[in-house]
């Protein structure tokens, strides 16, 4: 590859310093609810989510089991835990990459707890309306992204109320 070549690949995947500030603040946000001691809205009604990610939720909220748990309603999806220490609580942005004009992905890792190992996210952002709304999320829980867990989920819950008489 020129050296020109690789200049400009450089040049297209890097972040123009008011989306890296409006990433990092979304990414903060994200985040904000686990330096207290409860989280009072459930990761999925926050306003977070891209508009595809939001209709998924909606999908899901229409089959989600009435007397037990599924596998997204009894934890957390950001932390992927269901406790944390707010006071240890830390989460540090380590990496940032442009993926298209209206896409980037930020790489993050989480403590929970004290002298825990971090825990690894890869977030990619969606700009709607003029804001950085999470459209996935892959992370040791969810290695195949939000999305698909969701899919899943829904296709299961269905699949559970099928067979229920």
């Amino acid at each position: 590859m020129s050296a020109i070549a690789a200049v400009l690949l450089l040049t297209s995947a890097s972040l123009n310093a008011a989306d890296r500030a409006a990433l990092d603040a979304a990414t903060i946000a994200l985040y904000e609810p686990y330096r207290t001691e409860t989280a009072d809205v459930a990761v999925w009604e926050r306003d977070i989510w891209s508009r595809e990610v939001r209709q998924l939720i909606a999908k899901w909220q229409t089959v989600i089991p009435e007397d037990e748990p599924d596998a997204l309603n009894d934890g957390d999806w950001l932390c992927q835990c269901q406790d944390w220490d707010a006071k240890a609580f830390r989460m540090t942005i380590t990496k940032r990459k442009k993926l298209s004009k209206d896409r980037a992905e930020v790489a993050v890792d989480i403590v929970l707890f004290k002298d825990d190992d971090p825990r690894d996210a890869f977030l990619t952002f969606r700009r709607e309306g003029g804001r950085w709304k999470l459209d996935e999320m892959f992370t040791e829980e969810y290695s195949d992204g939000i999305k698909a867990a969701i899919r899943q989920t829904i296709a299961e819950d269905q699949a559970l109320r099928k067979a229920r008489p």
